[in-house]
């Protein structure tokens, strides 16, 4: 039997991990790219490869690079000669006040989030046969009103919003594009509990969400034929108190 593939960039940590671990989980063999995460990477691997008798290819590369996205993709062809899903989680979230953001900062958050995500859409569509699918995990903060800490990630995530769009209407109706847009599924590691509480008083489901809401949402994506160019908010509607 042939099965089918699906390529995870950030696949080996937090919600890439659960993602990856979701597709392997339902009979995908896996390309699992990750930045820097090797053992993390190598460890998953092994587990998903033992649990679900899957293929898992690793493939290292940072996505600043402008070729790294066709290289991503080209590593999944050369392994397996096919490509299904795409589901572009990597991105890159560093928090700065407004007078300490640098050129590199602006520079290497335009890179990951926004230039990236585009050219792994570009060489997929390429690669990808009628059916296929893309993913984008976006942010529900990408809507909001600017968040003063947060500048160069919420700028890019929200012209994440308008590329998923655009591409959609391209690709179609061939591939179909959509996006993830979570709110705090998984709390980065230096967020505060008073922080946490805080960014809850405005969520209506009253408290936080985790991977699974965002695996879910992708799965519904993946599966959900007559959708495309839909930016799935995941937040626990938070987006209703902007």
């Amino acid at each position: 039997m042939v099965r089918r593939v699906a390529l995870i960039t950030g696949g080996a940590r937090r919600v890439g991990a659960a993602l990856s671990r979701s597709f392997a989980e339902r009979g995908y063999d896996i390309v699992m790219h990750h930045g820097n995460s090797a053992a993390a990477a190598e460890a998953l691997a092994a587990e998903l490869t033992a649990a679900f008798a899957v293929h898992v290819e690793i493939v290292q590369e940072d996505l600043a690079d402008s070729s790294a996205p066709a290289r991503v993709v080209q590593a999944a062809l050369n392994r397996f000669d096919r490509l299904d899903v795409v589901v572009s989680s990597a991105s890159v979230m560093e928090t700065r006040d407004f007078a300490a953001v640098t050129p590199d900062d602006w520079a290497r958050a335009e890179a990951i989030n926004l230039r990236a995500p585009f050219f792994l859409m570009q060489a997929a569509a390429r690669a990808m046969t009628t059916g296929g699918v893309i993913v984008q995990i976006a942010d529900h903060l990408a809507g909001e009103t600017g968040h003063p800490r947060l500048i160069p990630h919420q700028v890019t995530k929200s012209a994440l919003h308008q590329l998923v769009r655009a591409v959609a209407e391209h690709l179609a109706p061939h591939i179909r594009v959509n996006a993830v847009a979570p709110g705090l599924v998984l709390a980065p590691d230096d967020m505060s509990a008073a922080a946490t509480a805080r960014f809850l008083h405005d969520v209506p489901l009253a408290r936080s969400g985790s991977p699974d809401d965002v695996v879910l949402a992708v799965h519904y994506l993946v599966d959900a034929l007559y959708v495309t160019g839909t930016v799935l908010q995941v937040d626990g509607g938070r987006h209703l108190r902007r």
